[in-house]
């Protein structure tokens, strides 16, 4: 049972059927093989994920919240990483020519930490987060 991240753009895609940013067979395809797996879920891709307009489609709403709940997913706090991710949004945006959002920047730290087991990343965004699934030997779905 490997332990995945799941990114909020696949959070919406899995529990939204109306969110058609990818294919709905590739959705299924993701939904399949995380069924079988524990999901490390951080606190702000909550936040991130219940926008006011997911919270008004109430099926979708549903599905979130079943999901979150089920045994397989782990809460993870992320106190100890925001104040860095704060900054490396502002760095990275800012300085380096690479716009990454907060929720982003939290979730390299997470990968970056060692003693986070993240074995791997669901995202639509493969280019974020390539190069720390790749430092890390974390396996990258995009489908």
């Amino acid at each position: 049972m490997l332990s995945i991240l799941v990114d909020t753009g696949v959070w919406y895609a899995l529990c939204d059927s109306t969110d058609q940013i990818v294919a709905r067979t590739t959705v299924d395809n993701i939904y399949e093989k995380l069924s079988a797996h524990s999901i490390i879920f951080p606190w702000p891709i909550a936040y991130e994920t219940l926008r006011t307009s997911f919270v008004k489609k109430r099926l979708a709403l549903e599905r979130f919240e079943q999901e979150l709940k089920s045994t397989r997913v782990t809460l993870v706090d992320d106190a100890r990483y925001r104040e860095n991710a704060l900054e490396l949004a502002f760095q990275s945006s800012l300085r380096r020519n690479r716009p990454l959002s907060m929720v982003d920047c939290l979730m390299r730290l997470l990968m970056e930490d060692i003693d986070t087991k993240i074995e791997c990343l669901v995202t639509f965004n493969a280019g974020d987060f390539v190069d720390v699934c790749r430092k890390r030997n974390i396996e990258l779905w995009t489908q």
